[in-house]
């Protein structure tokens, strides 16, 4: 998959195009109603997570003057060898709010780094929820290298949960659960009455909650959402931000024992390497922390509290979705796609208002929203304002995209939030193309197929019918596919789009590297469909090519990608399948095409290179020698050549019993059990049965001759079968498939790479153009004269908790 890193360089770059992020304010002077001035506009800022607004307050400035005065603007110093004596006021006030052992850190993230590889110990589990907060994904990441196991469970999801508390009490000391009190993208809170009776009921659990989000509008002085639902429980950790609602700098860890937070301050690495809160900020933390604890604190709370009522009731009566209805000043509005949230955001800044969009990697691709925050120094009028402003935008954009309110609430499985919509207005009432699907290969024209898709790899018609009739009927659910045809003409009959679509179940680890899937399947061993998801696919798990036709000099090209993919999320609903995938697209991706299929919602997905022989005119052995360079000529020489002479190739030898298929068959599975590089599902010997029998397929087998094979009796009587390959040949490409190996062999007498040779050999033979070697092995085949080729693809996941479980392995 392309990286995390460049998706989200991606993504940014393109809300930086729309203006809606690496922005700066204008303003020579902040007023205190928090508007900020961008792009030569004052905008109302709902933007802000500083939600009681103290950054105003009086109190607080006159903390970072005095501070600043008496001690400077940095005290610098490691806090295990020097603390400036404000951090011992501030540690006594929040000692006072908490009433637990506490230690201040330099921020947050730098707490849950100091924290959590000191508290948890070699021969605990750790379990995530899938949205908790960035900073604490980071930081566990450090537990990978200690061994320890780490989980990751759907949100919120109090059952998964529990089955994993008791799963891995059996085996742990201690069961982790990391979770935020107030989670940062929908807004929503935790379970706290579950967890409560979790840590009650199990006795090895012990959680780990980040409430940086919930601090100080909510609980008996600003304590937090977590302190003010739930006790301090024995075994639970605590984490808040003193940035954010507190106004100040830094975060706090509060501990439930006085030895682990003195192991902790003794042991956490932020503590001795990281540098301190500075001085001007510890004075406004400390003036605060104060505020905190005054009589009429409480009032501002109260304060927040209407508003947030407020705000809740009026997007009840204006219809507008939310996620989760709580307590929260944060709030979150379920949109949809990238491009829809985007055009929203656009537009309400043109209205005068700045929110925050809600999007990938934070968020699955198709459940993106508006995510907008309310604070103290805002009005009841400028509240009401954004809100019927986006009332108007919301449904102003959803009907422009033809998107429905009933399709928004399936997407994020909330219920209806209003009567439909007019009728949509752009695709499906203005497009002039026209989509036609059928459900069998044998429905449709062989010589049109052949003409348009069927000269793509092993996309030709006849294989295609055999495919449909050896991957149903199976036993095994891996190998039974639906298949769906789709063509897509304009009024004029003319082909814009034409593809074909299975429905199977893959792996999703399919495409990681060759280490975790080696650790996904030791579970499998135990659970066989573990890590496993439906996939609506172009193509199909064994096809290779360019399996999309799309006339990209058409004007409505674009039109015919969404309707391939509206069409593909129906057959997703129909089969209950978690993700869709758009492939192949060989060779390197135009920059403006994946722009465009983000905006649909497709993640750009780098697949494994593919490797093909593009010279085959050579006449002889040292011409094609003399066509490599010098270390790959050397190599061949010495590696194949060098052994040829032991080995008796055969081709086009059908097995003539099902003893001899069996055999064959062994010697794929024999590739398959080590086959991390490209994990997939075992292929049926149904599937070999139908290879062996069909024309367009070209077997090759190799054998060891006797003389250089030795059994523990002497010398073999006859030779010995030590690979195979089943390649399908399309007019003048040679595609070779899938490889079978007898591994006693591999190693000592260079079976594989002499099987690949012999491949190149008889695709010559056949006077074929190209020669296709597939994926993996990418040093065996370059050294024949491979060139890779770049093969890409787009995927859109419902959800990311399976992702999430691969990145903890």
């Amino acid at each position: 998959m392309a990286s995390k890193v460049e998706t989200l360089n991606q993504s940014i770059e393109e809300g930086n195009r729309l203006g809606l992020v690496h922005k700066y304010t204008e303003d020579e002077v902040f007023e205190a109603s928090g508007a900020v001035t961008m792009d030569g506009k004052t905008l109302v800022n709902f933007g802000s997570c500083s939600y009681l607004g103290l950054e105003w307050e009086e109190s607080l400035k006159h903390g970072v003057m005095d501070a600043v005065s008496r001690y400077g603007t940095q005290f610098s110093s490691s806090r295990t060898y020097l603390s400036i004596g404000l951090y011992r006021e501030l540690e006594a006030s929040l000692d006072k709010i908490f009433n637990k052992p506490l230690l201040v850190s330099a921020s947050t993230t730098l707490g849950h780094l100091a924290t959590i590889p000191v508290i948890v110990g070699e021969n605990d589990a750790v379990i995530l929820d899938m949205q908790v907060h960035s900073s604490i994904q980071m930081t566990v990441q450090q537990l990978k290298a200690q061994k320890v196991p780490i989980f990751v469970i759907p949100h919120n999801n109090m059952e998964a949960l529990e089955n994993k508390i008791k799963e891995l009490g059996a085996k742990y000391d201690k069961v982790w659960y990391f979770a935020d009190g107030v989670y940062s993208m929908y807004g929503d809170f935790a379970p706290f009455a579950d967890l409560e009776r979790l840590l009650n009921q199990y006795k090895k659990f012990h959680l780990y909650i980040d409430d940086a989000h919930g601090m100080s509008w909510a609980g008996t002085h600003g304590c937090g959402v977590v302190r003010q639902y739930m006790a301090h429980h024995e075994r639970m950790v605590l984490a808040v931000s003193l940035n954010k609602a507190f106004a100040g700098a830094g975060g706090c860890i509060v501990f439930p024992t006085e030895e682990m937070q003195r192991r902790v301050r003794n042991c956490g690495a932020t503590y001795i390497f990281c540098g301190p809160i500075q001085p001007p900020m510890l004075g406004a933390a400390c003036a605060s922390a104060r505020l905190h604890l005054s009589e009429e604190f409480a009032e501002r709370q109260a304060h927040l509290q209407t508003l947030i009522d407020y705000t809740n009731r009026r997007l009840a009566e204006l219809k507008l979705p939310q996620f989760q209805k709580t307590d929260s000043p944060l709030f979150f509005i379920p949109v949809g796609l990238p491009k829809v949230t985007q055009s929203i955001l656009v537009a309400m800044k043109k209205d005068g208002f700045y929110l925050n969009a809600a999007s990938f990697p934070a968020v699955p691709m198709k459940k993106g929203g508006l995510r907008f925050m309310v604070n103290s120094r805002l009005s009841i009028e400028e509240i009401e304002a954004m809100l019927q402003s986006m009332q108007r935008r919301y449904m102003e954009i959803l009907v422009g995209y033809g998107i429905t309110c009933a399709q928004v609430a399936a997407t994020f499985r909330i219920p209806p939030f209003r009567e439909e919509m007019e009728a949509p207005v752009t695709l499906p009432t203005t497009s002039t193309l026209q989509v036609t699907r059928h459900r069998s290969i044998r429905q449709l024209d062989r010589e049109e197929w052949n003409g348009i898709l069927g000269k793509e790899g092993n996309l030709g018609y006849d294989n295609l019918v055999l495919l449909e009739d050896a991957f149903s009927g199976q036993e095994l659910p891996e190998n039974n596919w639906d298949f769906h045809y789709l063509h897509i003409q304009d009024e004029q009959q003319r082909t814009v789009l034409k593809t074909f679509l299975t429905v199977a179940l893959t792996k999703d680890d399919m495409f990681s590297p060759a280490h975790i899937s080696e650790e996904v399947e030791k579970e499998r061993a135990v659970q066989p469909y573990y890590l496993t998801s439906r996939t609506v696919t172009t193509g199909s798990p064994i096809t290779k090519g360019n399996h999309v036709y799309l006339d990209r000099n058409h004007p409505q090209w674009k039109v015919a990608m969404e309707l391939l993919l509206k069409e593909m999320q129906q057959i997703q609903q129909e089969c209950d399948a978690t993700q869709i995938m758009v492939r192949d697209f060989m060779d390197e991706q135009d920059e403006a095409f994946s722009r465009y299929m983000r905006e649909l919602g497709l993640l750009p997905y780098r697949l494994l290179d593919n490797f093909v022989v593009q010279d085959l005119t050579w006449n002889s052995t040292d011409e094609y020698l003399g066509g490599l360079n010098s270390k790959y000529r050397y190599n061949v020489r010495k590696e194949i050549l060098k052994h040829e002479h032991k080995f008796i190739t055969t081709h086009n030898d059908r097995p003539s019993s099902e003893t001899e298929l069996e055999e064959l068959y062994q010697l794929y599975c024999q590739v398959f059990e080590g086959a991390y590089a490209l994990n997939v599902f075992k292929l049926p010997l149904e599937y070999f049965r139908a290879m062996a029998q069909d024309p367009n397929y070209d077997l090759i087998k190799l054998y060891l001759k006797p003389e250089y094979a030795e059994d523990e009796e002497g010398v073999n009587a006859a030779p010995i079968l030590v690979g195979v390959m089943f390649s399908y040949v399309n007019e003048k490409n040679y595609n070779a498939l899938l490889v079978g190996l007898d591994y006693q062999y591999v190693r000592s007498h260079g079976t594989y790479k002499q099987i690949l040779y012999q491949t190149l050999v008889r695709a010559r033979a056949l006077n074929c153009d190209s020669l296709d070697l597939a994926y993996t092995a990418e040093l065996e085949k370059k050294k024949l004269g491979a060139k890779p080729q770049e093969v890409h693809a787009y995927l859109q996941v419902t959800e990311h908790d399976q992702l999430a479980v691969l990145d903890t392995l």
